[in-house]
């Protein structure tokens, strides 16, 4: 699962939005089960669309959903967190903050070089 947030001066809340390679058989599974996932307003799941990380076209997909929700914003205000690296790594070449989560303490100093509040 990796997780999408904004930068930059934006309301205190931060909106987030995830994206998982999860087949969509398992994911229902998950949902029901690990109540943090309902702190995501959008997640979008590889198996429901057919296309895996790090494929920018999941990216594309994922962009199009937060702007349903942020109509106005930029790759270069989202932050993309993955602890796979060539996943951080694709998100920044589309122009988005990859960060590649090697351990909470490590990302969270990521985050407010960022500006992200946490």
């Amino acid at each position: 699962m990796a997780l999408v947030a904004w930068t930059g001066s934006r309301p205190s809340a931060c909106p987030l939005f995830g994206q998982t390679n999860w087949p969509a058989e398992t994911f229902p599974y998950a949902w029901e089960r690990f109540d943090v996932l309902r702190q995501f307003r959008e997640v979008i799941v590889s198996g429901r669309v057919g296309v895996v990380k790090p494929d920018p076209k999941i990216f594309a997909l994922m962009l199009d959903e937060i702007r349903k929700h942020l109509p106005d914003i930029q790759p270069s205000e989202l932050v993309f967190i993955d602890d796979n690296l060539k996943n951080a790594q694709a998100a920044t070449l589309l122009g988005w903050h990859g960060v590649h989560y090697t351990g909470a303490m490590e990302t969270e100093t990521k985050l407010r070089a960022l500006d992200v509040p946490i």
